[in-house]
């Protein structure tokens, strides 16, 4: 096994992460934001303990990140139904409204990463990362 996977993981994630706070910061979001705006699109309804699992953030990140997202009033917070020790997360109006604009911006900047890549190797790359990812999950 090559010795420098990790590293090389470690720095196409920064590489990725640095482009992406940079395209999202004139909407006054950073990459920890919208990957929380992304999972809430995705699923329709979140809690904090969701987010939390799924991104692998610690407690006080991923409070720090809803709060900031309430704050601008990108998310709403309503008492579970099933479990009223958590809230519900879900996007407001204006949540929807810049996640779509960041997810346009977010798109561009990924075309830049990744222009040289062919579809094929994308499509091989996603694969893999989804692959690696799910086996840890078990």
């Amino acid at each position: 096994m090559n010795a420098h996977l990790g590293l090389l993981l470690r720095q196409a994630h920064r590489r990725a992460a640095v482009a992406l706070n940079e395209v999202l910061a004139p909407l006054g979001l950073t990459g920890r934001h919208f990957g929380v705006l992304l999972l809430i699109d995705r699923d329709g309804v979140s809690t904090q303990r969701d987010l939390i699992r799924e991104t692998g953030s610690d407690k006080a990140g991923m409070a720090r990140t809803v709060e900031d997202l309430e704050k601008h009033g990108y998310l709403s917070r309503t008492p579970s139904r099933a479990d009223k020790r958590l809230a519900e997360l879900t996007l407001t109006e204006a949540g929807r409204a810049v996640f779509t604009t960041a997810r346009r911006q977010a798109g561009k900047t990924a075309h830049e990463l990744f222009g040289m890549f062919s579809p094929a190797e994308l499509e091989t790359l996603e694969d893999l990362l989804t692959r690696f990812v799910d086996a840890g999950r078990s």
